[in-house]
């Protein structure tokens, strides 16, 4: 995939991007970073078989896993909507409260053949990959909640010469900047651990939300007004990404709230 410098033709990028801390504030003392166990599955469907196979085999999954009382998982469907040739029909996207919720939730699925031959035969998935992710702003309250949501995925390095600190103060001067100018939506930054490219040409994936189409197109028309330049000067000399990939994202199992 060819990569592309943040400038005024690549401000896209940043219509989503938000932030919160990073690694460290290069401002402040470091602080803890939360870091959330993600995993992604590239799958393709097998001959005869479409979204309303799968939906059908989620919602047995979703009973069986009411009956064992999981309640620290969340799962989401993101079928490929802006994309070059990105080689599957349907991702999975899930992910666990913690790494101790991770483990054990890897062991319970292992021991259920019924619900793995279920998925069996509805999708092919030979890519699986984990990451641990950061929110770098919270999403909101859009009130919008009918389950679906956009979704945009790049692949960002670092600039050379440039730190973390570079980047935590990027992000809080966009941060700034687009909350006073009414971008919306929130961001995760996926660091790879297990199943990556070992060529893998990037630092993290920067991961953008918002609550539908009428708000990701909101942020386009905000940038192309003009708040591109403000864009490419706070990001142009610190991150290296390529172009958005946008996916419609349907949920399928969510964590409850804490009480």
């Amino acid at each position: 995939m060819k990569r592309v410098h943040i400038t005024a033709a690549s401000a896209a990028l940043f219509l989503l991007v938000g932030s919160g801390q990073v690694i460290a504030d290069g401002h402040e003392e470091e602080r803890d970073v939360e870091f959330t166990p993600i995993e992604l599955w590239a799958c393709n469907f097998e001959e005869g078989k479409g979204s309303d196979d799968l939906d059908a085999v989620n919602a047995k999954w979703n009973a069986w896993m009411d009956e064992q009382g999981v309640n620290d998982y969340f799962a989401a469907l993101m079928y490929p909507n802006f994309h070059n040739d990105i080689g599957f029909d349907v991702a999975w996207i899930g992910g666990w409260r913690d790494g101790n919720a991770m483990g054990a939730g890897i062991d319970m699925m292992w021991e259920d053949d019924e619900t793995s031959a279920d998925y069996d035969a509805v999708l092919d998935c030979p890519g699986h990959s984990l990451f641990a992710s950061v929110k770098m702003k919270d999403p909101g309250d859009s009130g919008e909640d009918d389950g679906n949501f956009v979704l945009s995925f790049s692949d960002c390095s670092i600039e050379e010469g440039k730190t973390m600190d570079d980047v935590s103060a990027a992000q809080d001067a966009w941060n700034a900047y687009a909350d006073e100018h009414g971008f919306v939506g929130g961001v995760w930054y996926f660091w790879p651990v297990w199943g990556n490219a070992q060529d893998a040409d990037y630092d993290f994936k920067l991961i953008g939300s918002t609550s539908s189409y009428t708000a990701l197109g909101a942020n386009f028309q905000l940038m192309a007004d003009g708040h591109w330049r403000k864009s490419q000067e706070i990001w142009g000399d610190v991150l290296d990404c390529d172009s958005d990939r946008i996916y419609t994202t349907k949920m399928v199992r969510e964590i409850p709230d804490d009480e």
